[in-house]
């Protein structure tokens, strides 16, 4: 081995000689072990699930973004409050209060 001791590179070195006897040793099964239509077999599958896992993380992704875009930002000054369904008024800004930094109460005068 050409790495120092005691840097790190001597355990890399270590466990690269490692897969490197793991690499051989899954060639050579694949070679001569293993049958034409089974390796096949196995290749699309693998294929496949990566090809699942590349959609999943673009539409997570794609996800986040959206969410992200469809937050609204802060307005300042005062603003109603308003039922979405049947447009009754709910409250006034200035009536909303934040306890502890996460609690959101609007005090009520009545």
């Amino acid at each position: 081995m050409v790495a120092e001791q005691g840097r790190g590179a001597a355990d890399k070195e270590v466990f690269n000689k490692i897969r490197e006897n793991m690499m051989q040793r899954a060639i050579h099964t694949i070679q001569y072990e293993l049958a034409a239509d089974e390796i096949h077999s196995k290749i699309c599958g693998f294929q496949q699930m990566a090809k699942v896992e590349r959609e999943m993380a673009a539409k997570s992704k794609d996800l986040s973004v959206r969410m992200r875009a469809s937050q609204r930002p802060a307005v300042d000054g005062e603003y109603i409050l308003r039922c979405m369904k049947c447009n009754v008024f709910a409250a006034s800004s200035k009536d909303i209060r934040t306890i502890e930094g996460t609690h959101r109460v609007i005090l009520d005068k009545g």
